[in-house]
């Protein structure tokens, strides 16, 4: 959980800082969190449990690229088919 790797050269762990400097943490989709909560973050989860969660909102960018920008939804069509 330290903030600074000590193997080798002494580099910060930016995932490690963001962490502690944040107030909640999305893993985005439900597997993704899974994973984070027992693996990865399984330490930071101990610590703070409520701060990871999980917030898939369902959107892609096929579903707004359309009405956001009918110029560029035209331009992806037209060069992909």
């Amino acid at each position: 959980m330290s903030l600074i790797d000590e193997r080798g050269e002494r580099q910060v762990r930016m995932a490690h800082l963001a962490i502690v400097g944040s107030h909640a943490i999305n893993g985005v989709a439900g597997l993704h969190t899974e994973l984070l909560r027992t693996d990865l973050l399984a330490d930071f989860c101990e610590l703070w449990p409520g701060k990871l969660s999980n917030k898939t909102n369902g959107v892609t960018p096929r579903r707004w690229l359309q009405p956001a920008n009918p110029g560029l939804a035209r331009l992806i069509t037209a060069c992909l088919g």
